[in-house]
């Protein structure tokens, strides 16, 4: 019996913009079982609850886009390291609405991304930590913080558990 596997060649935007597409679909899936006690639980008092990392990846992506905006319109912009302010919230926000305030901000930082030509992701920054840098790093790097948080609430969510237990 022969099998015949077609190998499809992606472009490294494509792997990115793929990888930034599928975040908020995974928030959704990785979350889908959670109550809203379990979304707000911290296992200690500094650490965050998966509300915050939520909170968090909302308040970045406008920021971090605004940064991709500014490498595309500006010659070797300099590119600040960006440091928002996620703080526990006195009002706890519903996980749906979390959710959606996520899939939003990135709706809008892939809407723009798709519109770029191919050597507007070759377009050079500097960057406060990296130094030189490129407008396709700079998505490499978001997909990298996306991981990190992902990874952040999947451990949130086992010492839940281990907590519960």
């Amino acid at each position: 019996m022969f099998i015949c596997v077609q190998f499809i060649r992606m472009s490294k935007r494509a792997v990115l913009l793929d990888a930034l597409a599928s975040m908020p679909k995974d928030l959704v899936f990785m979350l889908r079982r959670m109550d809203e006690t379990a979304v707000h639980y911290r296992p200690t008092l500094d650490h965050w609850s998966i509300a915050d990392v939520l909170r968090h990846l909302a308040i970045i992506e406008p920021l971090y886009l605004a940064r991709l905006q500014k490498i595309v319109t500006e010659e070797r912009p300099y590119l600040p390291y960006l440091h928002p302010k996620t703080e526990s919230s006195l009002t706890p926000v519903p996980l749906a609405e979390l959710l959606t305030a996520v899939r939003d901000a990135r709706h809008h930082t892939l809407s723009y991304l798709h519109t770029l030509k191919p050597g507007d992701w070759q377009r050079t920054a500097v960057h406060e930590t990296v130094g030189n840098t490129s407008l396709r790093f700079m998505v490499q790097r978001l997909v990298e913080h996306d991981t990190e948080h992902l990874n952040q609430m999947a451990q949130i969510q086992q010492q839940r558990r281990a907590n519960t237990s």
